[in-house]
């Protein structure tokens, strides 16, 4: 795993330079099979298929994580993310103020676990994922 490979990846979807689909293009390529962002301590956290794991705080702009969750809010800024109308950033202050306190995203089983502060989540799938691979998990 090229940490300043990931690193960079994570500095142009955030400056809009690169879509979020072909930033986790670059992170597959580099091995991942998940990540984690923590939006409490700004921290990523990267899961290589070898073992290998990376840690790292990155500069993410909101006001905070809001006290009440909201899965609708997540969707709601995951498809404009998805149709090009908002980037990254974007994504960071809407979903923290959804309530969102972290996410979990697993590059292979193509799903996204979302978590608020009081432990409510929800599971969103990317899109395409197969329809029997959401049934298998709810």
């Amino acid at each position: 795993m090229d940490q300043q490979a990931i690193e960079e990846a994570i500095g142009k979807v955030l400056a809009r330079k690169i879509t979020f689909a072909e930033l986790l293009g670059t992170l597959m390529k580099e091995g991942l099979e998940a990540y984690h962002v923590d939006f409490v301590r700004n921290e990523f956290r990267y899961y290589a298929r070898g073992g290998e794991s990376l840690v790292l705080t990155v500069a993410l702009r909101h006001d905070g994580v809001a006290p009440e969750f909201s899965a609708d809010k997540l969707e709601a800024i995951n498809k404009r993310v998805q149709a090009g109308e908002a980037g990254y950033a974007d994504f960071v202050r809407e979903a923290t103020a959804a309530g969102c306190a972290f996410y979990i995203v697993y590059l292979y089983g193509k799903k996204v676990r979302y978590f608020g502060r009081d432990g409510d989540e929800c599971i969103q799938y990317f899109p395409g994922a197969r329809q029997d691979a959401r049934s298998a998990t709810n």
